[in-house]
């Protein structure tokens, strides 16, 4: 009998495996619909009406191919993108360390506004705790929870209250339909008057930043021999793991295309007619109002409840990635360095004391998660075209390379990020 070794860094690695619960796809979902749907979205109807819904077609049309490469680039390679990063011409791991600078730069801000509304919601229930010891409490609850591995149930919490929050907004959102003559301002790209920066964090954010599609690639790796049990054995399981693989990624990213449509919709139809904004630690009740005014008040706690789950997941879903591609990085960058296991857990303490330091100098939800979608904008543009990059030069398999299609819309897709990222620096700077 053969007995296998189990080191250190392979029980750690096993303590994080949350994905072997819920497929990746979906772990991007429950990343993905947090402060974008429940903060950003309802806000561009609040203030613009229905002039921003195609730019929230658009943001997940333009980006969609970078998160198609995450789980093929995996699946056709047996390595996550961070690998492909490694490979990339020009000066020694170039593309590493541009990747751990974003990483670093986005990491203290994103948690800082992930973890500020769900502290927001969290204080709607009991205002007793600050925003900064809410925010405390729900970061330890995450790292604990990564620590132990103990996924199972709070997958599954997470995922029936995603499905509630998902019924109780097309509830909402059916019960004040709009009008079939907006359906023209789907591809009628204009900017209000006042309207970039909020433009641009939807783009940051919509459907989340694109650093998550690097990200999806570690956790597609994870699930990759799940998938192949259901592909079963013969010459075409890679291409029917990639397969299941993608439909995955699809589900989520439908399902937030949706939710994002119906909560600016809401926006328009609750917020705008009273000039309501979401703004402060006012924010959850704002919000509250897209259910509470339309179905009443019975809606109030059962969206609580699922926005507090919901941001929850993000929550961990940030402080499980972000540390996950820092420790990555530098073993890649720095074999010699400390192994992953203290690399990943020191950067989460740090992240985590940064952004609770952020978040009690600024206390205001919005802004904190507007200026983490920009941020996650302007580094979207190199994101994108490194994931093209690898893609297309280290995929073997014609089979399992992109086609000519998502190629050439992968193109248009990096060109768009790089003039809109460039406008908006021309008109600010």
């Amino acid at each position: 009998m053969s007995h296998q070794i189990v080191t250190p860094e392979a029980r750690w690695a096993d303590r994080l495996d949350c994905i072997r619960w819920v497929g990746p796809g979906l772990v991007m979902a429950a990343t993905a619909i947090g402060a974008s749907h429940l903060i950003l979205a309802p806000t561009a109807g609040a203030l613009y009406g229905y002039g921003l819904l195609w730019l929230v077609t658009f943001a997940h049309l333009f980006k969609y191919p970078a998160f198609d490469f995450g789980p093929r680039y995996a699946v056709a390679t047996d390595s996550t993108l961070l690998d492909g990063y490694a490979r990339v011409p020009g000066p020694r791991n170039w593309a590493l360390w541009t990747f751990l600078f974003g990483t670093v730069v986005q990491g203290v801000t994103v948690l800082a506004g992930v973890l500020s509304v769900a502290a927001v919601v969290a204080r709607v229930v009991v205002p007793e705790l600050s925003l900064v010891a809410w925010s405390a409490a729900i970061a330890a609850l995450g790292a604990a929870v990564l620590w132990s591995g103990r996924f199972s149930g709070l997958s599954a919490a997470s995922k029936a209250m995603l499905t509630v929050l998902a019924i109780i907004t097309a509830i909402a959102f059916f019960a004040r339909p709009p009008s079939p003559t907006v359906l023209v301002e789907l591809v009628r790209p204009h900017l209000p008057a006042g309207s970039l920066v909020l433009a641009v964090a939807l783009l940051g954010w919509m459907p989340t930043g694109l650093d998550v599609s690097v990200w999806h690639s570690m956790w597609a790796l994870e699930r990759r021999d799940t998938w192949a049990e259901r592909a079963g054995p013969g010459p075409g399981q890679q291409r029917g793991v990639l397969d299941i693989a993608l439909a995955d990624l699809r589900l989520g990213y439908g399902l937030s295309f949706v939710l994002a449509i119906m909560f600016l919709a809401l926006g328009v139809a609750v917020l705008r007619p009273t000039g309501t904004v979401p703004q402060g630690g006012q924010v959850a009740i704002t919000i509250a109002r897209l259910y509470t005014d339309v179905l009443g008040n019975w809606a109030l706690y059962p969206f609580l409840i699922a926005a507090f789950f919901g941001m929850t997941s993000t929550s961990f879903g940030v402080l499980d990635g972000f540390p996950r591609a820092f420790a990555g990085c530098v073993r890649r960058i720095a074999p010699a360095a400390p192994g992953e296991r203290l690399l990943f857990w020191g950067f989460l303490v740090f992240i985590v004391v940064l952004a609770l330091v952020e978040i009690a100098i600024l206390p205001d939800p919005v802004v904190l998660v507007t200026v983490a979608a920009v941020a996650s904008f302007l580094l979207s543009p190199l994101t994108y075209a490194l994931n093209y990059y690898c893609v297309t030069r280290h995929i073997d398999s014609p089979d399992l390379r992109p086609g000519g299609l998502l190629r050439r819309w992968a193109i248009l897709g990096i060109a768009c990020a790089t003039a809109a990222a460039g406008l908006f620096l021309g008109v600010r700077f």
